[in-house]
Order: structure tokens, then sequence, then C-alpha cells
């Protein structure tokens, strides 16, 4: 059951990040939309914690069914530079925006595996934020301490 889980996930995130990622070069471009609003992080995408490249791509808004919020998916990919097995999930990721911090939406179809050494993990993470938030700061925080961060713009919902 574990593994049909994983696989089912795995298979979500591969769908999301290759409709997503239509753009092969770190060079930002125009996104059109339609039923989201979406916007890519514009400085240095890519950092590498512990052996691991990670990078934040596109990041979609759309409104909630709870009133005056909104859901926000941001993609993110990571490549095991390391020569060891090593596992990333969207719960060790949180939003810092004014002096509140978000955590991952739990009922999100959130990404989190192990992934060996020269492989890649692709997928996505789930945030329900208030719709007044337009700016904020995406940190990768594992255990206590705060070990890679990213400015990002939340595009408005359509």
């Amino acid at each position: 059951m574990k593994k049909w889980i994983i696989a089912t996930m795995s298979i979500t995130a591969l769908l999301f990040a290759g409709a997503c990622s239509n753009n092969t070069t770190d060079k930002p471009k125009e996104t059109k939309t339609s039923t989201t609003k979406e916007t890519k992080v514009t400085e240095h995408v890519t950092k590498t914690v512990n052996n691991i490249d990670m990078k934040v791509g596109i990041i979609k808004t759309t409104e909630s069914t709870k009133k005056d919020t909104n859901m926000v998916s941001i993609a993110m990919s990571f490549v095991n530079n390391d020569n060891a097995p090593v596992g990333v999930g969207a719960a060790d990721f949180k939003i810092k925006a004014g002096d509140k911090t978000y955590t991952v939406y739990p009922q999100g179809n959130n990404f989190g595996d192990e992934f060996k050494p020269g492989e890649t993990l692709k997928g996505n993470a789930y945030f329900e934020l208030p719709n007044t938030i337009t700016k904020g700061t995406l940190v990768y925080q594992p255990l206590k301490k705060e070990e890679a961060s990213w400015s990002i713009e939340i595009p408005a919902a359509k």
C-alpha cells in the first residue's frame, strides 16, 4: 500500500513538473495564465544544501475554498549530488511573510521521497495563505535551523 501511494505521488509530481517545465533554461519568461496566476522566482533559483541542488520553479495561486485565503503551489526540483540516498519533503519548507510563518498544507499533494545519488526529485509544495500576502520568503528548514531561503512573489489568484 505504501509503495502504491509513493508511486501515485511520484507520477502526479512528474505530471505537474512536466506540465510546468516547458522552459529548459533558467531565463525568466512570460507565463500564460488561465484559471491560475503564475510567477517564477527571479533571484538565484538554485541553491545547494548538504550536496543537494534545490531549485524553485513556477509559483501558482488559486482561490481556496476558505474565505480570504489562496492555495499556493510551488514547483521544486532537487538533484542528489551526495554519495548516499537522501530524503527531502515539502514539510521541510515554510513560508515567512511579515511576522508569521506558514507551514505546508497537509492535505495537498506535497512531494516527499528518498532518492539515490545522481537522481532528481521533482514535485510541488502547497501552502494555504491569506490572500493579502504578495511577497514572502520560502525557507528550507528540515530541523530547527534555516539552511536556505528564497525571496518569492505570490501572484494574486485570478
